[in-house]
């Protein structure tokens, strides 16, 4: 069994050019899941199931069973705007939502080339909302971020967050999902100056 949990790859400008796991299974053992907090709303916190149709009414009755209190509101709006634009308007929406994150990226990736360059080194994503950042010379991102990132208000995650092992990391993660272009430039380069 494969549980394929993707919540950004709806995200991705050229999708139907990705294969997922689910497009590949042969022998019934993958369940997709995806969310629609990137697409629609962050905090609507609706995601889908897609596989086959056993594990799905599987899934189904094991959810009837453990969650409660979940938002009707938000599953009857979502449902609405569902019904409101079919399959070709749920595909024009996820292509507009991409091509939004890509060119946030790009304002990221910019701002990246102006102030970190030779400081960190990167490679740009082809999808998503974050650009991972290798910081040279620093093998422990942890306090660096926490500590001096945080007292010049700037925001970054460490690396070591994402480890389950909890392993210092070179690594930071930067969002470029609702900071302003403006915010995106002071954030790097307020970055680099506390990297030198």
């Amino acid at each position: 069994m494969i549980c394929e949990d993707d919540p950004y790859f709806l995200l991705h400008p050229n999708r139907d050019c990705v294969k997922s796991f689910l497009s590949l299974d042969e022998d019934g053992r993958v369940i997709r899941f995806d969310s629609l907090s990137k697409l629609i709303s962050s905090g609507i916190r609706i995601g889908f199931a897609t596989g086959p149709p056993k594990l799905i009414e599987r899934l189904s009755f094991h959810t009837q069973a453990t969650n409660l209190h979940n938002s009707g509101v938000s599953q009857i709006m979502v449902s609405k705007l569902m019904d409101h634009w079919a399959k070709r308007g749920f595909d024009e929406h996820a292509t507009k939502v991409a091509k939004f994150y890509c060119q946030r990226r790009d304002v990221l990736l910019a701002s990246a080339e102006r102030h970190p360059k030779g400081l960190a080194t990167w490679s740009p994503p082809d999808a998503g909302m974050f650009l991972w950042l290798k910081l040279n010379g620093i093998d422990d991102t942890k306090a660096l971020i926490e500590e001096k990132a945080a007292a010049a208000n700037v925001l970054f995650v460490p690396g070591q967050s994402f480890d389950p092992l909890d392993r210092p990391s070179p690594y930071i993660r930067a969002s470029f999902s609702t900071a302003s272009d403006e915010d995106m430039d002071v954030a790097m380069e307020r970055l680099a100056g506390l990297i030198v």
